[in-house]
């Protein structure tokens, strides 16, 4: 139960972050349709599947063990990272071009590409393999944490189609700047509790 309820927390703090992927789906929502919004939401959900997958094969040749330390800082410290921008970072955030959106599988494309092709996506999954490998998850409890996290930012991603209309003219800037400060307060407690593991 610790290691999912470490990943629920981890799923509602990731759901809280307003970036292009926030801004994408609410657009979506209301230009395109609810059932457009459940198919960017799919494309987002299996390229993270996809990446995690390919960051959990590509990282595990490396024997972290004898590194655990460094390697704990390092994560803790992308965690920390990630903390600061969101909850210094300017909450207008620019909108994504979903224009060019004309089918059910270009929403789908959109959701994949915004989220592939956003670095902070693939730094952000570094930084959470990292928090794993420190805490000497087993396969079964690291399958368990992304489990629960992505089955979080599912659950959110359906309340924002759900309330995309609140959220797209109701949510002022000072609502908004209100939520990633507290997004970006969580993920810098994750970030100090990781380097305290280690070192303790």
């Amino acid at each position: 139960m610790d290691v999912i309820i470490k990943g629920i927390l981890s799923g509602i703090t990731i759901s809280l972050l307003i970036g292009p992927i926030f801004i994408a789906l609410v657009d979506i929502t209301l230009t395109k349709g609810w059932r457009s919004a459940l198919f960017y939401v799919s494309g987002v959900i299996i390229s993270d599947i996809v990446l995690i997958y390919f960051l959990n094969e590509l990282l595990s040749v490396f024997v972290f063990d004898q590194y655990k330390l460094y390697v704990g800082w390092i994560g803790g410290l992308v965690l920390l990272m990630f903390g600061a921008i969101t909850f210094f970072a300017n909450p207008n955030v620019e909108h994504a071009n979903i224009e060019n959106i004309k089918t059910y599988f270009g929403a789908f494309f959109k959701g994949v590409t915004i989220n592939v092709l956003n670095p902070f996506v693939v730094l952000f999954w570094v930084g959470i393999y990292s928090t794993l490998a420190t805490f000497n998850y087993s396969n079964l409890e690291k399958a368990a944490y992304y489990g629960s996290l992505l089955s979080m930012v599912v659950v959110f991603d359906m309340l924002k189609i759900r309330f995309a209309y609140f959220l797209k003219y109701r949510f002022s800037t000072q609502k908004l700047s209100i939520v990633k400060k507290v997004a970006g307060v969580c993920l810098f407690v994750f970030g100090i509790v990781m380097i305290v593991k280690v070192m303790s």
